[in-house]
């Protein structure tokens, strides 16, 4: 399928990002002890990765069962949608319940899942294209990017 290695290699990109998990571990914040909304930072940055890896062999998947590109990125991109749009409400109200709602973090991914989710949800019902799939899959790694940033930066200081 066109566009095969592209998928691949984001999903190598996110394996990478999910490896930065331990990097966090080994990192103390002032006072010594993750406030709640930080741990789940921490655990974003392992899901979120591990999502998009396996996201990104959806496509190729479909395509082996029905033989047609466009149907197996819309497939696919539905059948993320779903999920993510699940996830999305379901880390959400974790954010709030930890009291890490209002933070410059938390508002950036509070952007950024969404924006990556309706990407998924406009590609299975109109564009069908796997560019618009790898970049909805590339938003989607970048709260993962930005939970490992907010971490370090909140470790140094």
């Amino acid at each position: 399928m066109e566009g095969e290695a592209l998928l691949l290699t984001i999903a190598l990109a996110a394996v990478a990002v999910a490896g930065f998990t331990a990097v966090t571990s080994t990192l103390v914040p002032p006072g010594g002890a993750w406030h709640p909304a930080m741990r789940l930072r921490q655990r974003a940055i392992v899901s979120t990765s591990f999502n998009v890896m396996f996201e990104s062999f959806a496509p190729s998947i479909v395509f082996a069962a029905n033989g047609d590109p466009r149907t197996s990125v819309a497939v696919a991109s539905a059948g993320v949608a779903v999920y993510a749009t699940g996830i999305v409400i379901w880390r959400g109200r974790q954010v709030v319940r930890a009291g890490g709602a209002l933070t410059r973090t938390a508002i950036i991914v509070f952007a950024l899942g969404p924006t990556a989710t309706a990407l998924f949800w406009a590609n299975a019902l109109v564009f069908g294209s796997i560019a618009v799939y790898a970049l909805a899959l590339c938003i989607q790694l970048s709260v993962a990017v930005v939970s490992f940033y907010s971490l370090v930066s909140a470790a140094e200081g």
